[in-house]
């Protein structure tokens, strides 16, 4: 991983973003920046066995809950924990019908929730459906034996639904590509400003698909709709007119 580079996802920024490179993850990507140097990856490192995902949670604002569950025993995972400085790396990649709140993901590292987060592409989140892009998350999670639990790992991503465009099934539909996984280490004893750390590309197993049914309007409701908004703008503005006459 480059020295300066703080996020893996600041070199895939296109890649999130270009509506051709859907199925384009970060797996298949080279890195050609300088690599850090000094750390060689001549150990075995724990690996993720059991990958589940699931979307939770009603109406326009989900979480995306991720469940994993690493394949050294317990007792593996804290050693390595104890010697090393490791750090969950997660890169989901959003539709453009759902985005990610960037000023609420900051509160969760504030609260240390999340040890560092970044959002990617579009960040308008003012923007409906029809005129977004796609987006990313990247998500640094502090692994310490404290957070384990049976080498079982749980992690939230809180998401939002933008306005979609009309549909006559009444419904838009958002489906979720697997997330790539990343573990990022060190030595503990290395100094906390040198850049040798190591990533792992932890090649989980595709996640089970999730998918997001948004409410929409029908666009056979188009004119009945537009006439008693019409009708009821009518009636306000003379119910003002003849108020403002009679007092």
């Amino acid at each position: 991983m480059p020295c300066s580079r703080t996020y893996i996802g600041d070199a895939y920024t296109n890649a999130f973003t270009d509506q051709l490179a859907e199925h384009r993850g970060l797996v298949g990507m080279s890195d050609s920046g300088e690599l850090c140097k000094g750390l060689a990856d001549d150990f075995e490192v724990s690996t993720l066995s059991e990958l589940h995902r699931q979307l939770v949670g009603e109406g326009s604002h989900r979480r995306l809950v991720y469940s994993m569950t690493f394949g050294a025993r317990q007792d593996a995972m804290i050693n390595f924990l104890d010697s090393y400085d490791a750090h969950l790396v997660i890169i989901e990649k959003l539709q453009n019908g759902v985005f990610a709140d960037p000023f609420e993901l900051q509160h969760f590292v504030e609260r240390k929730v999340f040890l560092d987060v970044a959002v990617f592409g579009d960040t308008n989140l003012e923007l409906p459906s029809a005129l977004s892009n796609r987006s990313a998350v990247e998500i640094h999670f502090d692994l310490r034996p404290s957070t384990l639990s049976n080498s079982n790992h749980i992690v939230d991503l809180p998401l939002h639904a933008r306005y979609p465009p009309l549909d006559a099934s009444g419904y838009a539909t958002v489906e979720f590509d697997s997330p790539d996984l990343f573990l990022r280490y060190r030595k503990k004893e290395i100094h906390s400003n040198s850049c040798l750390w190591v990533l792992k590309n932890l090649q989980a197993a595709p996640a089970e698909k999730a998918a997001w049914r948004i409410p929409c309007g029908n666009e056979a409701h188009i004119g009945f709709v537009s006439s008693i908004t019409f009708l009821s703008a009518l009636v306000c503005s003379m119910s003002i007119v003849l108020a403002t006459l009679i007092f």
